[in-house]
């Protein structure tokens, strides 16, 4: 279907062009999302993104045209920005590595073309985690912060009302115990 058919669908059978555009789009969004939310989030949380994702493209629909660019781009646009919303949200939310600790919470779809690739990657995250959580407080916190949500060494500090170089030398030194961990050599 192109986009000009689908247009004319969804004014003759939206819930047509609802079911098309779920059915053909819903794998792009769920990687869109997976990718910006990463495996620090529960797979509800990814679902209920991908449901926002999904409403958010349903309630804009109309103001779609094939002039100002095609679907796949509009769907993958508001994927994005929705995911982003999300993971700010989302961040709020788990501002503690505490709520963070459950194994379930790493989630890791699996694809069907290289299912052992997939397996070990999760195994990997969930091994990487571990060491993480192994590191003790505040360092597994920091790593946390920095690496899974971006944060810089400023607001990490202030955020666990420490000083800047305090944060930094305990990330310097948390990498290094990890590298250890990963490896086996502790």
């Amino acid at each position: 279907m192109t986009d000009k058919e689908w247009i004319q669908t969804l004014e003759s059978s939206p819930k047509e062009a609802q079911e098309y555009l779920f059915s053909t789009y819903r794998n792009l969004v769920y990687v869109i999302v997976i990718n910006k939310l990463g495996s620090s989030c529960s797979r509800e949380d990814i679902d209920d993104c991908v449901n926002d994702v999904f409403m958010e493209i349903f309630a804009n629909a109309l103001k779609f045209t094939p002039e100002t660019g095609n679907l796949k781009t509009f769907v993958g646009t508001i994927a994005k920005r929705r995911a982003i919303d999300a993971f700010r949200q989302l961040s709020r939310k788990y501002s503690s590595s505490d709520s963070l600790d459950k194994e379930e919470d790493a989630y890791v779809p699996v694809s069907e073309e290289n299912i052992e690739a997939d397996s070990d990657k999760k195994e990997q995250k969930s091994e990487l985690w571990k060491a993480v959580k192994e590191l003790g407080e505040p360092d597994s916190t920091i790593i946390t912060y920095q690496y899974f949500y971006g944060l810089t060494v400023i607001k990490i500090a202030e955020k666990l009302n420490m000083k800047r170089d305090a944060v930094q030398k305990r990330s310097t030194r948390a990498r290094e115990k990890l590298k250890k961990i990963l490896s086996g050599t502790r």
